[in-house]
């Protein structure tokens, strides 16, 4: 009778050690899995991610150009012929936005049962972005269309609308466009709401930047960054060109008269009596920007640098002992 009861006892055993072997490597698959899939939806951030990058670089492309007509146009600078021949550029009549692409977040968030503790700090990283990066850059997208339905409302409402859409210009139409205050204060406006959106775009990016590569930490994928996913520069030649002191040549607006720039791990460093070792991001061929200043280097083989923040805030400065034959 015993030896039929140590029997049954050892059966029991054995089927109990092989349902929690079963159930072992049952939990490791799932865990496997659950693995796979997380790793697969943060690459697919990863696209997103770039993505907004590459707008966020487009953007700050398409706000120079439009900051540029800004210029003429609050400045003065178009005359009666440039709307004659039609050589004038209608900007506030148009809106610019950077829509987030959120596809693999909302992914994730849809299987955050699935992500393991040690995912805590990648987590509150892409929260910080997607929730309040996105929802500030939203506030500014949506502001900026408003801005412009109202403009279109306002410019359907003069008397030479109809003909001006028939490419003829009128003279009531040309004053208008030249001397009027309100359409002055109307560019205004408009530029104010669109420097919001370029700030907002250029937060997201840097953000969006150091989340990439944390994903890529994780998914192991460090060796294949695309290059649009970087805010430093690692052209030693155009640093060299650039670090120096500079001279404030001309501007429009109270900007200091010298300024000291160095360079750190690919960051501009700029001194002066306004700026404290402020770190400007590079942004892409000679262009650097941080907190609403566009540091630009084009012409540096000239040893001039530009600078713009703001609506209509621009200076130009030149390189201390560079000879040039700039008057």
């Amino acid at each position: 009778m015993s030896q039929y009861f140590f029997y049954a006892i050892g059966e029991i055993i054995l089927v109990v050690i092989g349902i929690l072997i079963a159930l072992y490597i049952n939990n490791n698959n799932e865990k496997r899995i659950n693995k796979e899939k997380i790793t697969a939806i943060l690459k697919e951030i990863q696209v997103d991610l770039v993505t907004d990058i590459t707008e966020s670089i487009n953007l700050f492309d398409r706000f120079k150009r439009i900051d540029s007509i800004q210029d003429l146009i609050l400045n003065n600078k178009y005359t009666y012929e440039d709307y004659m021949s039609w050589k004038v550029q209608f900007i506030d009549l148009y809106y610019d936005s950077h829509e987030v692409q959120t596809n693999g977040y909302d992914n994730l968030m849809q299987n955050i049962d699935n992500v393991s503790e040690e995912h805590k700090d990648l987590l509150k990283e892409l929260k910080h972005l997607y929730v309040i990066d996105k929802s500030d850059l939203d506030v500014s997208n949506r502001r900026i269309q408003n801005t412009v339905y109202e403009n279109v409302d306002s410019y359907y409402s003069k008397k030479w609308a109809q003909q001006l859409n028939l490419g003829n210009w009128t003279d009531e139409a040309i004053d208008y466009y030249l001397n009027d205050l309100s359409h002055k204060n109307q560019i205004l406006s408009y530029m104010n709401d669109y420097r919001w959106v370029f700030r907002r775009s250029q937060r997201f990016r840097i953000d969006a930047i150091n989340s990439y590569k944390a994903i890529a930490k994780i998914v192991k994928n460090e060796d294949s960054i695309p290059d649009v996913v970087s805010y430093i520069t690692n052209d030693s030649t155009l640093l060299n060109k650039i670090e120096g002191n500079y001279s404030l040549k001309k501007s429009n607006a109270n900007w200091p008269k010298n300024l000291e720039i160095t360079s750190k791990d690919g960051l501009l460093i700029i001194s002066s009596e306004k700026f404290s070792n402020a770190k400007y991001y590079f942004i892409k061929n000679r262009l650097f920007y941080y907190n609403d200043i566009i540091f630009d280097f084009e012409n540096i083989e000239s040893g001039e640098l530009s600078m713009s923040q703001n609506i209509n805030g621009k200076a130009i400065y030149t390189k201390n002992g560079f000879k040039t034959d700039l008057h």
